[in-house]
This record gives C-alpha cells, structure tokens and sequence, in this order.
C-alpha cells in the first residue's frame, strides 16, 4: 500500500509502498523522508545577518549550478550523460527553493551557464563545483547560529557530496 512520504528539507512528498534511500526531488538521505503527518514545515527562518549572508551566498551556488547542469543537459554526448545532468539540475534547483523558503525571498531566475563541449570535462568541471559547494556548506554549517540553518547546510554538503561521487565516476 502506498504512503505518503515528505522530505523535511525539500519539503516534497514521496509515494511508494516502502521507504527510499534519498529523497527523488532533493536527494536528500531517506531518513530525511517522514510520515506526511509527522513532517514540519520550518518555512521562514529568522535567522543573523551571517546566516543570511551565508544563505544568499549558497543560493548563488545552487542557482549556477542549475544552470550549468541545465547547459549540460544540452550539450551531453551521451543519453545517460544527460539524464544524470538532467537529475543534478533538478536537484541543484530544489536546493535552491529551499533556500529562498528559508530566507522568506522569492525564487530568481537560473542564470545562463555555459558548459565545455566533451562530456568527460563537464563531469570534471561538476566536481570543481561541487567541492567549491562542500566546502562551503560544511564551512557555513560550522559557522550558523540557527539549528535549522546548520542542520540544512549539513544536509546540502551530503547531497553535494553524493554528487561528487557521480562527477568522479563518470569523468
């Protein structure tokens, strides 16, 4: 039988019959996954000047991200090339709308990235960003003031960090 799930960071619900092990819109570990009735929604988060600082700079990252990914899609030599940097986008802009719901603000636009033309340098420059990401992320984790924004760097730089283990496999 199936049961709705929600993601306590991207917030999105999961139906299915038995637990995942991430979340299919953010990539988030399945433990994030909780009973629909359980999950709460943080919504806006007062939180310090540094925390928003941090937030809007992390923001920043996902969006380009997005986009690079997005300009992936369309340039990949291979269908399984682009349907990885197709799932990578939608996960970079579901982190993104986390961020904006966090810090109250609307969604911008995905900037216009460029991309180089052979798959194995794209996955080479996925990893530079990623560990750009990463490091970041742990970084602003440390630094947070706010649990909840702590808790959902800390969760950004696991995602990130999955999604280096897929740059390095494939370039």
């Amino acid at each position: 039988m199936m049961k709705p799930l929600r993601c306590q960071l991207c917030g999105e619900t999961y139906l299915g019959e038995e637990t995942t092990d991430r979340c299919p819109y953010c990539g988030a570990a399945g433990w994030q996954l909780v009973s629909a009735a359980e999950w709460i929604d943080f919504g806006h988060i007062e939180m310090t000047a540094g925390d928003l600082e941090n937030c809007r700079t992390a923001l920043g990252l996902e969006l380009s991200n997005t986009g690079f990914y997005k300009a992936c899609v369309k340039k990949s030599e291979h269908i399984f090339n682009e349907a990885i940097f197709k799932r990578l986008s939608k996960h970079e802009l579901e982190h993104a709308e986390v961020l904006t719901k966090m810090m109250g603000v609307e969604l911008p636009d995905t900037p216009q990235e460029s991309c180089p033309d052979p798959d194995a340098d794209k996955f080479a420059e996925a990893h530079a960003r990623e560990q750009r990401a990463i490091k970041f992320y742990l970084q602003a984790a440390k630094e947070a003031a706010n649990p909840r924004v702590a808790e959902v760097f800390r969760a950004l730089a696991e995602i990130e960090t999955e999604h280096l283990q897929i740059s390095n496999m494939y370039r």
